[in-house]
Formats: structure tokens, C-alpha cells, sequence
């Protein structure tokens, strides 16, 4: 039997890194993102995302991260507004490469147009536009032959 609760989505997700500086460098610096908190205690810094929030928190000095391979998150998807063309080639200009796109993909909120970039750990970041720039077009079902008795 199910929890008796309603789910409203995802409110934050925690990435572990290995230079606290260099990644904040590139959720703000590079994506403009804003950091909203930061938890001296134990490192972890709040990045603000839209609704959602990218906690960062730093590797311990005896921790290894993980090969992206190896981490049980295949990529991040953020959703932008804006035009994917420009977004692409500010990224590049910041030295960013751009991993895969921009192409059309679909997630939550229906389709759109997509690029991946990765950020300085090896996370494989997907910035997402609402807007399907290269729509996928189905060809029409062909009509049925029929043959002649």
C-alpha cells in the first residue's frame, strides 16, 4: 500500500565535490546561478535553481568521488528560458564544451531542446529550453493497400 502523501516534485539534490570553489565558480559564475545559504558546519552551500535548490557539499579529506560512471546518476536536467543557440554559445565562450546537442528531448514538462554540458566533476549537466527547436515529425502511417479479387 502506498504512503498516504502527495508528491510535489524534486525539492533539492546534493552533489559531492571535489573543489567547492571551482564548482561554485560554475553553477554561478557560469550557469548564473545564486547561492542562497551556506551551512558552515559541515560546507554545504544552497544553490538556488528555479524552485529547487543544488546543495554542494565538498569531499572529505579521506573521500574519493566516484568515476561519473560509477555514481548512480546518469545526468541533471535544469530548466532554462531562453534561446539554446545563445545559451550554447556563451557556454562555449566560457570555455565550456558542449557534450551532446542541442536536440530535442523530453522530460517532465513535455518537450524541448536541450544541451549537455559537463560541469567541473564530471557531472552531465542538461540545460533544458521549453520550446522544441527541431521538432521530431512522424511521417504519416501509409495508406492500407488493397488489392484488387
Amino acid at each position: 500500500m502506498a504512503i498516504p502523501a502527495q508528491f510535489g516534485g524534486i525539492d533539492h539534490v546534493v552533489l559531492r565535490v571535489r573543489d567547492l570553489e571551482r564548482t561554485l565558480g560554475f553553477y554561478v559564475g557560469v550557469l548564473g546561478l545564486t547561492v542562497e545559504r551556506i551551512f558552515e558546519k559541515i560546507n554545504l552551500h544552497q544553490v538556488r535553481c528555479g524552485r529547487n535548490l543544488i546543495d554542494i557539499m565538498p569531499l572529505g579529506p579521506s573521500e574519493t568521488l566516484a568515476a561519473p560512471a560509477e555514481r548512480g546518476i546518469e545526468h541533471l536536467c535544469l530548466n532554462i528560458q531562453g534561446d539554446i543557440d545563445e545559451v550554447a554559445a556563451a557556454l562555449q565562450k566560457a570555455g565550456i564544451a558542449i557534450d551532446m546537442g542541442p536536440m530535442e528531448v523530453y522530460g517532465a514538462t513535455g518537450f524541448g531542446t536541450s544541451v549537455y554540458v559537463s560541469d567541473p566533476d564530471g557531472y552531465s549537466i542538461e540545460l533544458k529550453a521549453h520550446y522544441a527547436k527541431k521538432p521530431v515529425v512522424f511521417p504519416a502511417p501509409a495508406a492500407p493497400q488493397r488489392s484488387e479479387p
